[in-house]
């Protein structure tokens, strides 16, 4: 589909110690990663074959598997080789690189037919012969003149453009990619125009494959340490012995790999032909000093760069390897930043790449030793930030420009085909990386998170959670009961209508002869001083309940059920726990304790008279029903892929990917989508079928979820930047709505292609997340952003009531979800302080 002149297409082309990715964007906007053998990573290992001729990627591994003599299995850290032996076969390093890039250009161009712009990532550190040697390596590819770009600049970029993090100028970001062979940490600072990198450090012998080394000299240490096979799986000289060799170290890898999912997992060591049994302990305690070693060069390049704490605004995590909990745990310890981790950060530099086009022209000085942090540094060597304009900026000529926030974002491709029929309407969907949309709103990606605090207290780490934890989740419980939710009803007795606890058996007369000479007055005073209202009695914006607490950390997802056939609330939290609250009761009914990592998925729908619940964190993904979490139905290890929405197809519970619709409890595919190419996006039910519908270039459209093209007329063009958009049912209709960056607030009727209603305007607060709800037949929008929540008619544009659930700073709501209690619209939300609060919508 395109809504505007053709680009043309262009690549990014993160070459990699052990991995090159190739990232394309479409004349028509769309991204997506290029595959290789089916998959987004192609292995930067040369294999030379007997014809004399170099053989690329996951062929090459299987060759050198027999001839491991041929085979060069990481080509960039051999960069200041002159040459490479192959067999008997030496070859110029530049060859190898440009076998590697060949492999690139041939499948890039199968897939466009023609190559259009390259740029290709490179260390920030690289000086300028390592620069030539990738430029002409390159060239003899057949990619001809390319742009290198700085592989921090690249993934600050996707941060930025791709993700929408927002950094204001004169702050500044870390980066920190740890990949298989290398690692580098990079400060860069905001200008007006884009990214200074202000300090770079980092190490040639530090990645992936250090940790697997450490690993297999662990289990040499440990697993029959007296048995002398062991010296030839370390320091293999026949050539069977290499064989081994190449086969423990993938056992080494992989087990490394399943511990960044799960907490224990079993390998098979060859030659000995034993099996062993790790945990993610064992494996932490191995790894800890080479995650130190890069934390104290991080600290460096901090202290190097000049800027004080509060001027970081965010600490990208990118590369492979970064992956490893112990990686987020130790840098949030100990820089006291909490890492913005993404789902598949080997990804992020080649797409960013695609944003940040700005070659390379001369290197970045490079501090040396790596220092740790001051406590409080002499003016002398740190300058001190002016409250008008940030301090200068290294002449390091690598700044890069910023793109127009409308730029092309990226929406996952997929192979077209026709989905199978939809019994239901769209349902709830599930929220994307933090903070994601509400269940009742359709998916935006990890676009638009609510704003975050620059620095979070300990208590709120991973280190905290694992000292406080368990002690924490008593406390919990216990204040659920205590304190609870307290709905208060027409029904109810004359003590709860009184906004106080009945009193206990041991209270005195003599209390109880001064709360009835008060009148009432004490119970109407405990009333006020909660803070909560009865629901029947409660009008638009009132707090109707409150769970203190709720999660040790931030509240990072919010979603609505029931179970039992009461409504329930469901919370997920950085404690890595699911919550579920009794909303009639005010209890805490029951928990769900199957994740070890960040949720970044928490969807709920009904089928069969029951929720569904879909959870996932970064290596899990498990499927439960609301009233039985104690019995999953389904818990397996958890893709990469984008999430985008959940519900009855076909007749089964399922989910959508960027590819392929997924059947929820077998995990099967049961059928392929087409995902257009759009800036933010959703799917909803108009006229009995799903599409897809999103904005591109500020312009709303529907698609067709096989072919991606479009199925209504041209949308009007909004004049300002589209900053939240949800879609759904409301007043009988299929509608979208978005919210653009002036504060406009616009319905869109997705089957007519026209504006629904007269456009309001949200002028108190910057709106992060939108939703579409029904309140009296009439299509509301609810607005999430930095000081809370606000309503507004869709069809006459006017605000409903004043702003409510105020939550600001450091205590940003962070989730929303709407559902019913005994027939009254409330929201529930959850916020970065832990507390799970419910409002009255009416």
């Amino acid at each position: 589909m395109s809504f505007s002149s053709p680009r043309p297409a262009a690549i990014g082309i993160d070459f990699g110690t052990s991995h090159t990715v190739a990232t394309i964007r479409r004349a028509d906007g769309r991204v997506h990663q290029q595959l290789f053998d089916g998959s987004p990573q192609l292995p930067s290992a040369v294999f030379m074959n007997d014809e004399g001729g170099p053989v690329v990627g996951a062929d090459a591994v299987h060759s050198g598997r027999r001839r491991p003599d041929r085979f060069e299995p990481n080509p960039k850290r051999r960069i200041d080789d002159e040459s490479i032996l192959l067999g008997e076969t030496e070859i110029p390093v530049t060859s190898v690189i440009a076998a590697v890039l060949s492999r690139v250009a041939r499948e890039c161009e199968q897939t466009l037919g023609a190559l259009g712009p390259v740029t290709v990532t490179v260390p920030a550190a690289w000086g300028p012969t390592r620069r030539h040697v990738v430029a002409d390596a390159a060239a003899a590819a057949g990619l001809g003149q390319v742009d290198l770009v700085a592989e921090p600049v690249a993934a600050a970029s996707y941060f930025m453009e791709t993700l929408r993090v927002d950094v204001h100028p004169g702050n500044g970001v870390v980066v920190y990619d740890l990949g298989g062979g290398t690692f580098d940490a990079t400060v860069l600072r905001r200008n007006a125009n884009g990214f200074d990198v202000l300090a770079v450090d980092g190490a040639d012998d530090l990645g992936g494959l250090d940790f697997d080394q450490a690993l297999a000299e662990h289990l040499a240490a440990t697993v029959q340490s007296d048995d002398e096979r062991w010296q030839r799986l370390l320091h293999p000289v026949e050539p069977a012995d290499l064989r081994h060799r190449t086969a423990f170290m993938d056992e080494v890898r992989q087990a490394k790999e399943r511990l960044s999912r799960s907490m224990t997992t079993d390998l098979t060591i060859p030659l000995l032909d034993v099996d062993t049994h790790l945990t993610r302990g064992q494996l932490e305690e191995v790894c800890a000093p080479l995650v130190a070693r890069t934390i104290r060069v991080t600290q460096g390049v901090i202290r190097e760069s000049g800027l004080a704490k509060e001027q970081i605004t965010a600490l990208f995590l990118v590369g492979a390897a970064s992956r490893m909990p112990l990686v987020a745990t130790k840098l949030h310890r100990e820089l006291g930043i909490a890492p913005a981790a993404i789902e598949q950060p080997e990804l992020a530099v080649s797409e960013g790449g695609l944003v940040a086009q700005h070659t390379i022209s001369s290197p970045v000085n490079i501090p040396s030793p790596a220092l740790p942090p001051q406590t409080a540094a002499p003016q002398s060597a740190v300058p001190q930030p002016t409250p008008v304009l940030p301090p200068p900026a290294p002449d390091t000529n690598q700044t890069m420009p910023l793109m127009h926030p409308s730029a092309p974002q990226p929406t996952p491709q997929a192979v077209p085909s026709h989905p199978s029929p939809v019994t239901q309407p769209a349902m709830a969907a599930p929220q994307g990386p933090p903070p994601g949309p509400p269940p009742v709103q359709y998916p935006q990606g990890p676009a638009y998170p609510a704003p975050q605090p620059e620095s979070t207290p300990w208590i709120k780490s991973k280190q905290g959670l694992s000292v406080v934890g368990a002690a924490a989740a008593v406390v919990v419980l216990a204040l659920a009961v205590l304190i609870g939710l307290r709905y208060l009803r027409d029904d109810t007795t004359s003590d709860q209508a009184g906004g106080s606890d009945p009193q206990s058996e041991n209270s005195s007369t003599e209390e109880d002869q001064n709360a009835s000479s008060n009148n009432g007055e004490d119970q109407n005073n405990a009333e006020a001083s909660d803070g909560l209202v009865p629901l029947a009695d409660a009008e638009q914006g009132d707090l109707v309940g409150e769970f203190e607490s709720a999660h040790v950390g931030a509240v990072t997802r919010v979603a609505v059920g029931k179970a039992d056939n009461a409504p329930v609330a469901i919370t997920a939290g950085d404690d890595f726990i699911i919550r579920i609250w009794d909303l009639n009761s005010g209890e805490l009914k029951d928990e769900f304790r199957g994740h070890t990592d960040t949720i970044e998925v928490l969807s709920t729908f009904e089928f069969e008279d029951r929720t569904v619940v879909f959870s996932r964190d970064y290596g899990t993904e498990a499927v439960w029903y609301a009233d039985d979490p104690d019995h999953p139905i389904a818990t397996r290890e958890a893709d990469y892929d984008t999430v985008y929405w959940t519900g009855v197809w076909d007749g089964v519970p399922a989910y959508i990917s960027g590819y392929e619709v997924v059947q929820m409890f077998t995990g099967e595919p049961i059928a392929d989508v087409s995902l257009a190419y759009a800036d933010l996006s959703g799917i909803v039910d108009v006229d009995g079928t799903l599409r897809f519908t999103g904005v591109y270039e500020n312009r709303v459209f529907v698609a067709d979820l096989a072919t991606g093209e479009p199925t209504t007329g041209t949308f009007d063009q909004l004049s300002y930047d589209v900053t939240a958009y949800a879609a759904g049912g409301a007043a009988g209709k299929a509608l979208s709505l978005t919210v653009a960056a002036n504060g406009s607030v616009q319905g869109w009727d997705l089957a007519a292609a026209e504006p629904y209603g007269t456009a309001g305007m949200e002028l108190r607060q910057a709106v992060t997340q939108a939703q579409l709800i029904e309140l009296g037949s009439e299509a509301i929008a609810l607005l999430q952003g930095d000081q809370g929540l606000s309503m507004f008619d869709l069809g006459t544009g006017t605000q409903l009531g004043e702003a409510f659930a105020p939550h600001s700073g450091e205590d940003l709501i962070q989730s929303t979800a709407v559902t019913e209690v005994d027939g009254y619209p409330v929201a529930v939300t959850g916020s970065m302080g832990g507390d799970v609060q419910v409002w009255s919508l009416e």
